[in-house]
């Protein structure tokens, strides 16, 4: 018995030495602050042998707050045409053009063309893209803006060309499109970039974030008129992907097609004012016979004149040819009906299927050289010095 009792007392007194233990280990946590007691990182327990774990994976929270996600951009596709196995490079000994080229509307190639990528003021084909990025951007075609003597004198002051709006006039957004493109009026443009942005400033940011979304890289627009300026310049390239853009919009390509409008009325025209295509006027009594026989081949759909003194006349043409749309622009003609003769003597020789012969490479050496233009080694291709002025300029022609 007393073995079995002194074992016993044994064990009492080890209970109260782990109290102590305890007891004391709790005290330090509290004088330390600490809540539990933290292991050994460094030591790993051994694992009895025979014995077996799955290990088990916690799922952490992926939830990301919404003012943390990154929206990627949506990439749109460069409109950027491509160049066609057919292409050609434009040789016409009697055109007056700086720079030109033909474009397959329908499968975005590049038939024909010259320096067509290089830099050029656009004059009055600005409005192309003035059109385009109204159309986008008109909630209510009826919706109206007022004009001002604060817009319109400073036009009058530079000479622009206007549709006739007076200070007062309520104008629809439809009237505008049509006042802005048809006779090439500038306040058209304005009454279109105040309505549409607040300021003509602004509203040319529009326009240089459209030309970035076409893929552009050689454009920059200053105003949405196309007065000049040094910074704002384009080329036939760029022009003819914006003129492409305008015809695949219905409204658009119905604006550009038209031959003439009648806005509502006005202060003083009660039965509105008769706007008549510059375009359509400088085509009359042409057409294109892409086979020579006499016949008329393609059918003129619309297109955008342009003048100014550094630009000379530029111009955006479309057809209708065998079901499909081409588009032909020129850079820097010597006249008006010139730039109409110029592109459609683009049209009869580069059209597929054309007939016309382009001026070779010998046939043109042997040509009495012309006084007005020269050859680049390279490309024998036209160009012109940058500050020729044309004659046959006229009032209405002065469409920036």
């Amino acid at each position: 018995m007393k073995n079995s009792n002194r074992k016993g007392g044994a064990a009492i007194v080890a209970v109260l030495v782990m109290i102590i233990i305890v007891a004391v280990a709790c005290a330090l946590m509290v004088v330390t602050g600490r809540k539990t007691i933290r292991p050994n990182e460094s030591v790993t327990a051994p694992i009895p042998a025979g014995y077996s774990f799955e290990e088990t994976t916690v799922e952490e929270d992926v939830t990301t707050a919404p003012e943390d996600v990154i929206e990627i951009p949506e990439v749109k596709p460069s409109m950027i045409p491509e160049i066609s196995s057919d292409y050609q490079t434009i040789s016409l000994k009697d055109a007056t053009f700086s720079t030109a080229v033909l474009l397959d509307a329908d499968s975005n190639e590049i038939l024909a063309g010259l320096k067509y990528d290089k830099k050029i003021y656009p004059a009055s084909l600005t409005k192309l893209m003035t059109l385009l990025v109204a159309v986008e951007n008109i909630d209510d075609m009826q919706a109206k803006y007022k004009f001002t003597d604060k817009d319109l004198d400073p036009l009058i002051e530079e000479n622009a060309s206007l549709a006739g709006f007076v200070a007062g006039d309520e104008v629809t957004m439809e009237d505008l499109l049509y006042a802005a493109v048809l006779p090439s009026g500038a306040d058209g443009t304005l009454g279109l970039a105040n309505a549409i942005a607040g300021s003509e400033k602004d509203f040319v940011k529009m326009m240089n974030d459209k030309v970035a979304e076409l893929g552009l890289t050689d454009t920059n627009f200053v105003n949405a008129s196309g007065l000049h300026d040094k910074q704002h310049y384009t080329t036939a390239q760029d022009i003819a992907v914006i003129t492409k853009a305008c015809m695949d919009n219905e409204t658009c390509r119905k604006v550009l097609c038209a031959e003439s409008w009648t806005t509502k009325p006005t202060k003083e025209f009660e039965d509105g004012i008769e706007l008549n295509s510059i375009f359509h006027s400088r085509f009359g009594g042409y057409f294109i016979d892409a086979d020579q026989d006499g016949e008329e081949d393609a059918k003129l759909l619309g297109g955008k004149t342009g003048f100014t003194d550094e630009a000379m006349f530029t111009l955006s043409t479309v057809v209708e040819y065998n079901g499909k749309d081409y588009i032909c622009v020129t850079m820097k003609s010597d006249g008006d009906l010139i730039a109409t003769e110029d592109a459609i003597m683009v049209f009869e020789n580069y059209l597929p299927g054309a007939v016309g012969t382009p001026v070779s490479d010998d046939e043109d050496s042997e040509e009495d050289g012309d006084d007005d233009s020269s050859e680049d080694d390279g490309d024998n291709v036209i160009t012109l010095t940058d500050n020729t002025e044309s004659s046959q300029a006229v009032d209405e022609d002065v469409e920036a």
